[in-house]
């Protein structure tokens, strides 16, 4: 019973949000792995790393300790272990925390690419902060909503890149740069999304021409899918501004809700 008691602590203060011990365990997560990713980017500097060595690996280990008691609590408390472990976050807490397990596991073979690779994994940690975020939910529900039209954009401009890549590779040639039609629909993808790298450009008139208007369609598109995000994103509010509790009439509650926010009644 007592066993019961501490895990279901464990689990309120690790999985609920809107209890006072909730809230403080979020807010030192947060702050630690927004701490612990400066470490990896520290790492990443040889200067600093350097000359911190000592320093910087101490931080490593020691939030890589944390992060580890981190997991195996939530996957103990957790009602299912199993279904924590497989989840989305679940596998980001894993990854997380192993690079630094497996170069202690492997002292032998710390100049491994691979191992230096996994390493760059820890930065992983930072997607763990979305899950705090409250906005989260509403915008994952509004990208899900709008799946079918940012799908058919993103067809269009598939198809667009390779027509206009095409084109340019036939009107510019290999001369100018546009050495293959692959290269070329690399050049039309970076052109239609604005980017443009600059390291081929036409040369043409004609070529200076498509080019014009590639980037124009790529404003053009930023314009659609701004649209489609902002259409969206007015239907949920409305949708959520018109969940109004049945008890009491209170309307405009938040998108997370469960409960009315005057009364108390469930939504």
């Amino acid at each position: 019973m007592k066993r019961r008691s501490i895990k279901q602590i464990v689990y309120n203060t690790m999985y609920l949000q809107d209890t006072l011990p909730g809230k403080a365990f979020n807010l030192l997560l947060i702050v630690s792995i927004v701490m612990s990713v400066f470490v990896v980017l520290a790492y990443s500097i040889p200067s600093v790393a350097a000359e911190y060595w000592y320093a910087v690996n101490y931080l490593e280990f020691f939030f890589t300790v944390l992060f580890t008691i981190e997991y195996l609590l939530r996957a103990w408390c957790s009602p299912s272990s199993k279904s924590y472990m497989f989840s989305t976050f679940g596998v980001i807490d894993l990854l997380s925390i192993a690079p630094t397990w497996i170069t202690i596991i492997f002292p032998l073979f710390p100049s491994l690419a691979l191992l230096r690779l996994f390493r760059v994994l820890r930065i992983l940690r930072l997607v763990k902060l979305l899950q705090y975020l409250n906005d989260t939910h509403l915008m994952m529900q509004i990208l899900l909503n709008s799946r079918r039209r940012i799908a058919v954009l993103s067809l269009w401009i598939m198809v667009l890149v390779v027509i206009f890549g095409t084109l340019m590779y036939v009107i510019e040639g290999q001369e100018n740069g546009f050495t293959s039609i692959p290269i070329s629909i690399y050049w039309a993808i970076v052109t239609l999304t604005t980017v443009g790298y600059g390291h081929i450009t036409p040369q043409t008139v004609l070529g200076k021409a498509v080019a014009s208007l590639i980037m124009l369609i790529g404003y053009s598109m930023i314009v659609v899918l701004a649209g489609v995000i902002s259409q969206e994103f007015s239907d949920v509010k409305k949708k959520l501004q018109g969940m109004t509790c049945s008890s009491c009439g209170t309307s405009d509650h938040a998108h997370d809700a469960v409960y009315c926010k005057r009364c108390g009644a469930r939504l």
